[in-house]
């Protein structure tokens, strides 16, 4: 009975009382978190890549090989336009545990598995030798991305694959048209819809250090499914002549998505168009190849019609679907195939023991943003993943500031004691809630990743205390900016310092400064959206330089007409007439629907403008 009341003084809140009842006190004992020796984690930094691995030396080069390579293979394949460089390194998480030894339940890697080709057909005379590994579990935020495999198994000694990642496609401004995206990552009928394997040139004289990668080999051109591909070629074998459907490009480049019953032809002529631009007659001859690029620059911008695409090409749709129809006998069901030079091995990376800070970074930057991504799918794995995090911070803390777990960080690093004694054991210790603090942490990235982890549940005052300290350090993480402006615009709103409920010049200042350190990076759509809500609700009128902004994010997101009616009706309310009236033409440009293009009409209107060159 002796013991409820010692129990008791360990609950919050109950010290005090539990100070006036007898107790017997066991003796302390504290259990600090310590690196498990046997697979410490270790750290590298490789051609933009963050490396952070328990795998052994030979897996985790292994991986780096394969990274290495795809990132050869997609510069080689796609123009540098098309594929911002990203302003944060990637980072790659390397694991190497048997899963066996895992309890049920728990979050783990993804093992890496090779398999065959999904669709032998395409891959012709190479899919009984070709191995396809799955990809590693990526998570990502507007700036970043990180991988993330399990190597337990993993044959070092056999190298084979290209691990591309396309995901700057998705960062390009302005953004790249849906068909070209399709045609490059379709499930069914993308160029890069499977792993590629490699070839090369093994000199035994010399050794494996001296092979080379000769050829890259992937999947081929699918028509619509496989069974249909099936029926395309037996057709072909028994007339050449054979007609196959295809969709009018009008229809292809078109700016309504497809329909539900004509979406996979879509992606198989979108594959196709690819194909021939990026990998056939269309880059063979450096004519059609600069008019493909052309053509795909100002797809980028307007609307394609016929007479668009000839200025380009020199000739409309109905020669180019002659050429694919062409092409298209060619190429069905034949492998991809690149040709690469390059060595077979990257030097090794220089691994060293890993901070508590780049584990703490790197590790929860992936948890949190991989249980960001499944908030709206799966929320309860969402909250695992996001409490895996906070764990892994936590602990990152601990270790940097040399924290055992009864110290509470916000006391300066003492334990909190209360005056009840045992004469045989001392003092008794009442555990406070543990309180991390932007002032004790001393990396920028770890401090911004700490601020992106709070907004992501929810505690967005704790998020703006480790923001403020991260912008204030310097930190090289655009998301972190664009989340402070953010907190500081619902604030601003809130509590708005202007006349008549708006804000003040001194509030929008304090938005619009770190939006333009983030858009000094490759830029996204929220910076400039929240730039313009910013000006339509402040008392101040902006100034050029920031109406150069606000005309710049419509160039840079042409497609988005509600950026571009807000963009013009905040150039209209502040005198900025020429503006406004140019806005208004550029939101014409994409507004397909009725309504839309009535609100653009009206403001036009309203600013007795002359009318728009593009009404329809």
């Amino acid at each position: 009975m002796a013991a409820q009341p010692a129990d008791r003084a360990y609950e919050g809140g109950r010290t005090a009382s539990a100070a006036q009842e007898r107790a017997i006190m066991m003796q302390r004992y504290i259990v600090s978190a310590t690196r498990i020796g046997k697979n410490p984690w270790r750290y590298a930094s490789v051609a933009g890549f963050e490396v952070l691995s328990r795998a052994s030396d030979e897996e985790t080069h292994w991986e780096i090989d394969a990274l290495l390579r795809g990132q050869r293979l997609r510069d080689l394949v796609l123009p540098k336009e098309w594929l911002p460089l990203s302003p944060v390194p990637y980072t790659v998480i390397m694991d190497d545990t048997n899963l066996d030894s895992i309890p049920a339940g728990h979050l783990h890697s993804q093992p890496i598995v090779f398999r065959s080709p999904a669709d032998a057909l395409t891959w012709g005379h190479l899919s009984d030798i070709a191995n396809i590994s799955t990809e590693p579990v990526t998570a990502f935020d507007d700036d970043t991305l990180a991988f993330n495999s399990n190597l337990y198994g993993i044959d070092a000694e056999k190298p084979s694959i290209c691990s591309i990642s396309l995901d700057r496609l998705f960062c390009c401004t302005p953004p790249l048209p849906d068909w070209l995206i399709a045609g490059l990552l379709g499930r069914d009928s993308g160029i890069f819809r499977e792993s590629f394997v490699i070839f090369w040139d093994n000199d035994q004289n010399l050794g494996s250090s001296f092979s080379r990668v000769r050829k890259a080999s992937g999947p081929g051109t699918l028509w619509i499914s496989l069974d249909n591909t099936r029926q395309v070629l037996n057709q072909l074998k028994k007339d050449k002549k054979t007609k196959i459907v295809m969709l009018p490009l009008g229809a292809l480049f078109a700016e309504t998505p497809p329909s539900a019953e004509n979406r996979a032809l879509w992606e198989s002529e979108a594959g196709l168009f690819l194909r021939w631009g990026l990998l056939g007659p269309g880059r063979e001859d450096p004519v059609m190849s600069r008019a493909f690029f052309e053509f795909v620059r100002r797809a980028s911008r307007e609307p394609v019609t016929d007479e668009m695409f000839t200025d380009c090409f020199g000739f409309g749709y109905a020669a180019m679907e002659e050429k694919l129809a062409s092409f298209l006998k060619a190429a069905l069901a034949q492998p991809t195939s690149v040709d690469l030079d390059m060595p077979l091995n990257s030097a090794e990376p220089d691994m060293k023991d890993a901070t508590a800070d780049q584990i703490g970074r790197i590790l929860g930057d992936w948890l949190r943003m991989k249980g960001d991504s499944l908030r709206n799918t799966d929320r309860t794995m969402s909250e695992e993943f996001l409490s895996a995090a906070g764990r892994v911070l936590e602990r990152a803390y601990r270790e940097d500031n040399g924290l055992p777990p009864d110290v509470d960080p916000s006391s300066g690093g003492e334990r909190s004691t209360n005056s009840f004694q045992n004469a045989g054991y001392g003092a008794a210790v009442a555990m406070k809630p543990f309180v991390v603090t932007a002032t004790r942490i001393h990396d920028p990235g770890l401090l911004a990743v700490y601020g992106l982890y709070e907004h992501d549940i929810g505690d967005d005052a704790k998020a703006r205390e480790f923001l403020e300290a991260a912008v204030k350090a310097g930190a090289a993480r655009p998301r972190a900016y664009l989340v402070l402006a953010e907190l500081r615009y619902a604030d601003a709103i809130a509590r708005p310092l202007g006349s008549k409920g708006k804000l003040s010049a001194q509030q929008a200042a304090s938005i619009i400064e770190p939006l333009q350190t983030a858009s000094q990076y490759p830029p996204v759509f929220d910076i400039f959206r929240l730039i313009v809500d910013t000006w339509a609700h402040c008392e101040a009128r902006p100034a050029d330089r920031d109406v150069e902004r606000i005309v710049e994010g419509v160039a840079l997101f042409p497609r988005n007409t509600p950026l571009a009616f807000r963009s013009a009706l905040v150039c209209a309310q502040n005198g900025y007439v020429s503006q406004a009236a140019a806005l208004i033409d550029k939101g014409l440009l994409f507004a397909s629907d009725e309504s839309n293009r009535k609100h653009f009409e009206y403001l036009r209107s309203e600013l007795a403008l002359p009318a728009s060159p593009n009404k329809k």
